[in-house]
């Protein structure tokens, strides 16, 4: 072989090993963007209250609103700063006054929830275990359309 035919195999193959490599970066960040939940949520707020203690038991009640959510997100209803162990009923309102959205929590059974819409208020009362891990209790919604606006909440988890 010649020295010109050799600078070409080398170049064609550098070219073909630079595609693949394009390629499988490319399927890469696809997967680790699938499953991925990327929403936006703005003006959120929150005030929680706990009551009780060892004896009674924990109580937590908090409310919360937010101005606008798009896409699909984890909504944090109840804080529990990882001091609840064990399983406990909550009961949680969510209502929006513009747009829809699917919601849900997981339970121990499963998922409860349902759609969140203007003048029809989503009650979710289930059973939630939680561990000395978990800081937070969440909703998953999922905005059907473009967003929802003014999305407000109470959620209250006790003993069960």
């Amino acid at each position: 072989m010649n020295t010109e035919t050799e600078m070409r195999m080398t170049t064609t193959t550098r070219t073909v090993r630079r595609v693949v490599l394009a390629i499988a970066f490319v399927m890469l960040c696809a997967l680790v963007l699938v499953g991925c939940k990327s929403g936006t949520i703005t003006g959120s707020e929150q005030t929680c209250k706990s009551t009780g203690g060892l004896l009674a038991g924990r109580k937590i009640t908090c409310t919360g609103s937010a101005s606008v959510v798009r896409s699909e997100l984890s909504l944090s209803i109840i804080d529990t700063d990882g001091n609840l162990s064990g399983n406990y009923k909550l009961n949680a309102t969510i209502s929006a006054k513009k747009g829809e959205a699917k919601a849900y929590v997981s339970t121990t059974g499963g998922k409860e929830g349902g759609k969140v819409a203007p003048g029809e208020p989503l009650c979710i009362s289930a059973v939630v275990g939680l561990d000395e891990d978990e800081e937070e209790v969440s909703v998953n919604l999922k905005v059907m359309g473009k967003e929802v606006k003014d999305v407000r909440y109470e959620a209250t988890v006790l003993p069960q």
